[in-house]
């Protein structure tokens, strides 16, 4: 490794808590303020290591009988003169030292998710999270007090989407601090916020799609909108989050967030279809309830119905009648 060089002082954690781009030899390493680089550790000695560069071009890092040793990171062990090479990391005192050409190549540029825009502005503004926590709890309640078919009471509405709402403050927070350990904010609002509207959006959906079933009776119709709608909002819930929470670029995260949802629709659909009656003990009704005007499609009546069973009835006894007739020898 030749000169110029950056020598990166790094924290306990491996991250970079100082750079400093050196062109002249000798520099002198430690704790005293005579030196060239000075070192906030008291595990340093005043005056610890030495870089000076060889006859062949070559940095060479010289322990000046410091008194915790001079160290590489791997393998550990103590040099009293060291040959420094590119991207090397060393150990003195508490403090890790890592050194670097200027030719080395940066990473990409993060993505910067506090740009200014009024989007942003709205969804990180605290003031509006308790309004869409509210809407959420609205269409909750409202979506609980349609699909009961007892008589609704108000606390007992409230105490089947009490615990819905417990998950979505907790699943809020466990993503801000997802957020804070990763980008160094804590993004509570727009997390809640995130969370709330698509769930809004999702029972809201699925309520809709219902209703489409009983109005027009396809079959089938509803269970592949129930899928779609599954999988597009878990996608969007999980891509909300990374993208505010990580660095990832747009399609890096669209595959992850696509990869997840999938295999949480599936697992969850898989889980479902293991528990229809014909796998399980439970026994399963289902029904929509639903006002009869609704009904835009007229329904099949029972002479269609009967007449299109006939010819199957008439088989039928036709085949009972021969099953009791001998056979002939």
């Amino acid at each position: 490794m030749e000169a110029p060089i950056i020598i990166e002082v790094l924290d306990r954690f491996g991250k970079v808590k100082e750079r400093h781009k050196v062109k002249q030899f000798p520099v002198k390493i430690g704790r005293s303020y005579k030196n060239d680089i000075i070192l906030d550790d008291n595990y340093v000695s005043a005056e610890h290591v030495e870089l000076m560069v060889d006859g062949d071009g070559h940095i060479m890092a010289t322990d000046l009988h410091s008194d915790n040793g001079l160290f590489t990171i791997h393998p550990v062990i103590r040099h009293d003169i060291l040959t420094i090479q590119d991207d090397q990391r060393i150990r003195i005192g508490h403090t890790d030292l890592r050194f670097r050409s200027e030719n080395y190549s940066v990473k990409e540029t993060f993505f910067d998710h506090g740009r200014p825009s009024q989007w942003h502005l709205i969804m990180t503004n605290g003031l509006f999270l308790p309004l869409i926590w509210i809407l959420t709890a609205a269409i909750l309640l409202a979506n609980q007090y349609f699909m009961t078919t007892n008589e609704a009471h108000f606390n007992i509405l409230l105490a089947s989407v009490l615990p819905v709402l417990i998950v979505i403050v907790c699943w809020t927070f466990i993503w801000s601090i997802v957020s804070k350990i990763i980008t160094h904010k804590f993004y509570f609002a727009y997390h809640g916020m995130h969370v709330g509207l698509l769930l809004s959006g999702f029972y809201f959906i699925e309520l809709t799609f219902e209703y489409l079933e009983f109005i027009f009776p396809v079959s089938g119709l509803q269970t592949l909108l129930t899928v779609f709608s599954d999988l597009a909002f878990t996608m969007l819930l999980f891509y909300g989050h990374l993208r505010q929470s990580t660095h990832f670029r747009k399609r890096k995260t669209k595959v992850i967030s696509t990869i997840v949802a999938s295999l949480i629709v599936g697992v969850a659909y898989l889980i479902s279809y293991l528990n229809e009656p014909q796998y399980s003990g439970q026994p399963d009704y289902s029904g929509l309830i639903k006002p009869p005007a609704f009904v835009l499609m007229k329904p099949t009546s029972a002479d269609n119905f009967f007449a299109k069973t006939k010819d199957l009835a008439e088989f039928e006894s036709d085949k009972v009648n021969k099953e009791d007739q001998p056979e002939s020898k």
